[in-house]
Parts: structure tokens; sequence; C-alpha cells
């Protein structure tokens, strides 16, 4: 499935202020991502890309890479809107997914993807909402529907819970009706590329990996066979503490999966 939220593949997000003992203090709080480049190894794992990201204020506004552009829509200092559009050869641009968030209480409450946006399908071909229950600031459950594209009925298709310490998910598991599955993350102590991102602390698990921090270890656990994944990522840091490249290894700890490198 298509992910929004700039980086598509992974991971990041700030969380909202930390203390002294949450580890890196964010200090400059002006100090935003330019641009953020995806380089892979080789041609089967990805293609390489470099967006640029633009802002108002620490609002972003939108990011561009070489075919495709996301938009987004605040109210206020909550974002309500993503939306997602490739472009041609030629510049023309088509739009081709959206996310839709509403809030309760200034904690996000529902979200509505939408992927394959056509002309027959002007909300979109595939259709997943996402309801979120604030059990506590470090405990929530969601439960996923998936939308009929023609009647709009929903029907359950898996739940789940979200744990976080620190500002950062520790643990993510999601039951549906053939397995379970679990991911767990450590991190470090220094600042998350996006943490002075407007509204990003609200988006929860929009994409893996959140933090205030950056994910050091992710380890995956399936029920349906005993075995466990485990996938580590370095980083280069600047003088500020966020970091300029990452790393990430395949399960192995030894192969590269891809890097990604970032101007502030």
């Amino acid at each position: 499935m298509k992910k929004l939220v700039i980086l598509f593949t992974a991971l990041f997000f700030g969380m909202s202020s930390c203390s002294s003992e949450d580890g890196a203090s964010s200090g400059d709080t002006s100090i935003l991502p330019k641009t953020i480049s995806y380089v892979y190894p080789n041609i089967y794992l990805g293609t390489n890309t470099t967006s640029t990201l633009t802002y108002s204020g620490n609002k972003i506004i939108s990011s561009i890479d070489e075919d495709s552009k996301t938009l987004f829509t605040y109210t206020g200092d909550l974002i309500t809107k993503q939306e997602v559009f490739d472009i041609d050869e030629k510049g023309k641009e088509t739009k081709t997914a959206e996310a839709v968030y509403t809030y309760e209480n200034g904690k996000l409450k529902t979200r509505v993807f939408k992927e394959d946006i056509t002309a027959q399908y002007p909300d979109g071909e595939y259709i997943i909402k996402t309801v979120y229950n604030h059990i506590s600031n470090e405990s929530i459950s969601f439960i996923n529907y998936l939308v009929d594209k023609n009647t709009k009925a929903e029907i359950k298709d898996s739940e789940g819970s979200l744990t976080y310490k620190n500002g950062n998910l520790i643990k993510e598991q999601i039951t549906s009706s053939t397995s379970t599955v679990s991911r767990d993350y450590e991190y470090d102590v220094k600042n998350n590329p996006l943490r002075n991102v407007t509204g990003f602390n609200l988006l929860l698990n929009e994409i893996s990996e959140i933090g205030r921090n950056n994910s050091v270890k992710t380890t995956f656990k399936t029920s349906e066979n005993s075995n466990t994944g485990v996938y580590l990522t370095s980083y280069i840091y600047n003088d500020k503490d966020y970091p300029t490249k990452q790393t990430s290894y395949d399960g192995s700890g030894v192969s590269i999966e891809y890097e990604i490198e970032y101007t502030y």
C-alpha cells in the first residue's frame, strides 16, 4: 500500500517537547530538513529519489520529487489532509491518493486513506479507515476498516495497539483474522529529522518507527512462524544532533537495504 507522509517508506516524525531525561533537546526549533534523498545499493531494491520540502513557518506545505508531489492541508496546527500527485514527463499532475484526518480533543480520531484515485473511482478504488481510541498518553488502540468503493460500507479488517515511552513508539501490534504481527522499536537519544514539523506528532503510526528520536533497532515477530526478524539502522549526525545520513540494514545486519541523506 502506498504510504503518504513524505518519506513514504519509513521512519520519522517528531513528538511533542521533551525533557532532559528524554534524550537530545531539539534546541533551535526552526531546524527543518530541506531535502531528503533515498539511495539504494542496487536497482532491484528501489529507485534513488530526492524530495524537496517547503514550509510556512514550521508547517510543511509540500514534498516534491522527480515524479510526484505531496501537498499538506492544515486546520490551525492540525494536519487534516495529505494529497499525492503523480507527475508525468510533460509535467501533468494527476491525483492518485489522499489521507483525511479528524481529531477529538486535539488527538487523532480517524484517518481515511484513499488510493488509486481515478475518474471512475474519485474516492479511490482502495479505501481504509482507521479509528483510534486514546486510553492514555502512552497507550492507544485502533481498528482498521475496509471501505467498499461502491457502497462505502465498512468491514472490520484488523485491530491493534500502540505503546509509547518518552514520546517514542516502542511497540506496535496488529491482529487480523489470520495472524498477529508485532514490532518493537529501540531509539538513540538524538533529534529526529522531522521533530519540529507542526502536527506530525499527532499522526501516530502513519508510518512505522515514529519517534522524537531515531529508531536504531526494530524487532519483528509474527504468529505465523517462530522466526524473529531484527533490523538495524545507523546514523551520522551534525553538530546539532540531527542525522545527516541514515543507513538501514536487512535482517542479516550486514547488507544495506537503503540509505537516507538529509540537508537542513
